[in-house]
């Protein structure tokens, strides 16, 4: 599967990527929404991708505004992850496949993207 990842923290686009690579998934990462839209416009579409919501320029919920509102983007399921818990409600009411919280576990990041396989 591949992944994109959307993450404006440089050591957490790392790590996810790292662990992502490490279970044979392919991932390309960008720092916010903006540079994730402007990534696809360019490059083949993932098969998923990892959306953190609190990013500066476009957050994670204006990006998923646009996505769904794109009939070519807004079949890419979504894994929201975000340091705020509170969140989880309104991220799977938004129609994320699902929602971890940081700092999440690599067992539990593989499982999101098994689980949409």
């Amino acid at each position: 599967m591949n992944i994109l990842i959307v993450e404006d923290d440089p050591d957490s686009r790392e790590s996810f990527c790292a662990i992502l690579e490490d279970a044979g998934h392919g991932c390309v990462s960008v720092r916010s929404g903006k540079e994730a839209l402007q990534h696809m416009k360019s490059h083949p579409l993932p098969d998923a991708i990892l959306l953190d919501l609190l990013m500066p320029e476009m957050d994670g919920w204006q990006f998923r505004k646009i996505q769904l509102s794109d009939p070519a983007l807004a079949k890419i399921p979504v894994v929201v992850i975000t340091a705020v818990d509170q969140a989880r409600n309104s991220a799977l009411r938004f129609g994320a496949s699902s929602f971890l919280t940081k700092p999440v576990h690599p067992d539990s990041l593989l499982g999101a993207f098994r689980n949409l396989a």
